[in-house]
């Protein structure tokens, strides 16, 4: 299949293939599915191995080839330009690629953890000090633990201190980071929010984080720590950090006001709700994962990303394409057309529908059109010509990588 630039229209009843190949192209350029952890899952029935090639066009109309394979006995290898990439984390950082499923929505119903992994994957692609910070705490976090683990069945509670101090540098370096991706897509997602949205409103992100309650400064986290150390030594876990951070999509009133009369805000030494907006808007609001309809969680996930891809483009100067799998039937008429028309200043952007009728004459005349399924019949192991008019052999296994 080959996509054109600016927007993309995959149409085909269900089970032709749509989801798949939007995943197809994810797990070329990030290494993983959109939609499952379990790499297993990619496989064909029947078949010993997944494996997809992608050819990118460059900004200045050279090409690159990447090549991604996985085998549960093997493991994964990618190449890029056939050159063997050392990490998935190396593989991310080279193309800034956004992507909607149904599984997406899990972003505003999900956990926690679900939004802090979203957030620091696209802050660690963006910037390598980010990614750097997201390990170092990770691995802190780990030792930190252990030793309070340790301590709870007998250890000196003096040979927590060491851990404490590298945890209160790496903690406040990944807060202010995180704090300061959030405020920058915080602009760019209220707008889209708002016109994706059901009925309009105001929308904003807001971090909930702990260290906002101690200004992220290194010396007042280490004080708080100390305040802490009892039931973190009962519980045998870090209960302070950014690890426990949480991202809300919200709903908020005029000129910022609390939607539904909403309490709250800081405490010393508890996570501060900061929302962020064009206006500095003040904390609270109606939560979207708890109160809000699917069409303002499905607009808000869409702001997201669109906040994401904006922000990616102008702090790399590369616009890295758009995967909507399935979007359009659950917009009305008019934020159909708002969509498309935001999309058309989105770079390349793909979007599935089992409707050719989502989108005007116009739209189409415009737009790259796929039909699935594909002139011709695939069978496991064939792949698509790029041309879309016929099949060509399967690729070879992953020896060939």
């Amino acid at each position: 299949v080959r996509f054109g630039p600016g927007l993309n229209v995959v149409v085909g009843d269900n089970a032709t293939g749509k989801t798949n190949l939007l995943e197809a192209a994810w797990f070329a350029l990030r290494g993983g599915s959109p939609r499952t952890r379990r790499d297993e899952k990619l496989i064909t029935w029947g078949e010993r191995y997944a494996r997809v090639e992608l050819e990118l066009e460059t900004t200045d109309g050279g090409m690159q080839r990447v090549e991604v394979g996985f085998a549960p006995r093997e493991g994964k290898r990618v190449r890029w330009d056939g050159v063997e990439v050392a990490s998935m984390e190396d593989l991310r950082s080279r193309s800034h690629v956004f992507i909607f499923v149904p599984e997406s929505l899990l972003l505003v119903k999900g956990s926690p953890a679900r939004r802090r992994a979203h957030l620091d994957a696209f802050g660690a692609a963006l910037d390598p000090q980010y990614a750097a910070a997201v390990r170092d705490l990770q691995l802190v976090v780990r030792q930190r633990n252990a030793q309070l683990a340790a301590v709870k069945q007998g250890a000196a509670p003096g040979a927590l201190d060491p851990w404490d101090a590298q945890f209160a540098r790496v903690a406040t370096e990944l807060g202010r980071r995180r704090r300061d991706l959030v405020a920058a897509l915080s602009e760019g997602f209220s707008e889209t929010a708002a016109a994706l949205a059901p009925a309009g409103g105001r929308y904003a992100l807001q971090l909930v984080a702990q260290l906002d309650g101690v200004r992220y400064d290194e010396a007042l986290l280490l004080e708080e720590l100390r305040v802490r150390q009892p039931s973190e030594v009962r519980r045998g876990l870090s209960l302070f950090g950014p690890q426990r951070d949480d991202l809300k999509f919200l709903e908020v009133g005029p000129d910022g006001e609390r939607a539904g009369g909403e309490t709250g805000g800081a405490r010393r030494g508890g996570a501060t709700e900061t929302a962020c907006g064009p206006a500095a808007l003040p904390s609270g609001g109606r939560d979207l994962r708890l109160f809000g309809s699917q069409g303002e969680q499905r607009a808000a996930v869409l702001a997201l990303l669109l906040a994401e891809q904006r922000l990616a483009a102008a702090r790399t100067g590369r616009q890295g394409p758009l995967f909507l799998d399935d979007v359009m039937s659950e917009l009305d008429d008019p934020r159909r057309r708002r969509l498309v028309r935001m999309l058309a200043t989105a770079g390349q952007a793909v979007v599935t529908t089992t409707d050719r009728h989502y989108f005007t004459e116009e739209e189409l005349t415009r737009a790259t059109v796929v039909e699935l399924p594909l002139a011709g019949s695939l069978t496991p192991g064939e792949i698509a010509s790029p041309a879309g008019d016929g099949t060509s052999p399967a690729p070879p296994g992953l020896d060939a990588l």
